[in-house]
């Protein structure tokens, strides 16, 4: 998961009536662990520049300290200094809950923070693969000497999973197999909520009763050819779900470079059932990537089928990073 304990945010309710002193200004401190490449932009250490902030102070009255502000400028780190868009100041001995969120660096205008319920709420938020949502919660009291508060530690978790294809292939590289039309229908539009935590936050994802949509995969070009970084993969951002009922679907064609040899349609079931700590059989599970993998070949693709059923299994999950492969063997269904 994203580690992020968030850097410096100095601030001024309102620079035109008072000067207040830099050292009482509330500063927080960042930190993001290794991410691995990916075809999704996900968020790491070297290129988080942007993030926005809640906070409210005084228990049971909970005055608004910020809302929604923009925070930027910093490096990832405990010593950087991050300048927001508005100026804040410590109250003595007050009680405070923050959140913070990053979308890719851009602004979710109906992102809400309930400091009663130390949650945040993002409204029909939909995935796309330029923006990984993280987020962050913590719950501090401020010193009777304002000016000695250390920094505010954020730790950012991811909201999403991501789900990832990968094709192999052992036909010679003189052929051609290339994948497209990769389909998921899954709930791609919801309700997201992340509610403080003491180790980390609870995220809820609204999916019953919700309409689901197509999340559409990037072409694979050429899974015979001899694999480059990610080339036979391909991965997208997704809402956490449960997964026992989803599907994904695939068109393979087979050629010699000049002409079209063969294709096929398939599908093959998305239900998780590896024992990777933290995670739950048939279900995505934030802040993990599910690596499916299958072996597709010209001798693979039935002309005679209009459809074929594949298998896909998942042994082993990582938080962000990439999981064990686990090959599987398409079968053929004989009902088609």
């Amino acid at each position: 998961m994203l580690g992020v304990a968030v850097a410096a945010l100095a601030s001024c309710t309102n620079e035109e009536v008072v000067d207040m002193p830099q050292s009482r200004a509330i500063q927080f401190g960042t930190f993001v662990n290794h991410s691995t490449r990916s075809v999704v932009t996900e968020t790491t250490k070297d290129n988080l520049n942007k993030f926005f902030v809640f906070g409210n102070y005084g228990e049971g009255t909970w005055t608004p300290v910020y809302t929604n502000v923009e925070v930027n400028g910093g490096e990832v780190g405990y010593q950087s200094v991050w300048k927001p868009s508005l100026d804040a100041y410590w109250e003595s001995n007050e009680q405070y809950r923050f959140g913070a969120y990053s979308d890719g660096g851009n602004k979710i205008e109906n992102a809400k923070f309930h400091a009663e319920k130390q949650e945040l709420t993002f409204e029909n938020y939909t995935v796309t693969n330029d923006k990984d949502l993280i987020v962050a919660m913590s719950n501090v009291k401020s010193e009777t000497d304002v000016t000695t508060n250390s920094p505010v530690s954020l730790s950012f978790y991811h909201m999403l999973s991501q789900v990832k294809f990968t094709f192999t292939n052992t036909d010679s590289p003189d052929y051609i197999m290339k994948i497209e039309n990769i389909k998921v229908n899954a709930v791609k539009t919801t309700k997201g909520t992340a509610t403080y935590g003491e180790t980390n936050p609870t995220i809820v994802w609204e999916t019953t009763d919700v309409a689901k949509a197509d999340y559409d995969f990037e072409t694979i070009e050429d899974i015979a050819e001899p694999v480059k970084d990610d080339s036979h993969s391909t991965t997208c951002f997704v809402i956490p779900q449960g997964n026992t009922e989803l599907s994904v679907s695939f068109t393979a064609i087979f050629s010699d470079g000049s002409r079209e040899i063969a294709r096929n349609d398939f599908t093959g079931n998305l239900n998780y059932q590896g024992e990777t700590a933290n995670t739950e059989k048939g279900k995505w599970t934030p802040g993990f990537k599910y690596n499916y993998t299958v072996e597709i070949n010209g001798s693979t693709i039935d002309p005679d089928l209009e459809r074929q059923v594949i298998e896909f299994k998942v042994d082993a999950v990582e938080g962000w990073t990439d999981a064990g492969e686990t090959p599987v063997t398409p079968e053929d269904n004989p009902g088609e």
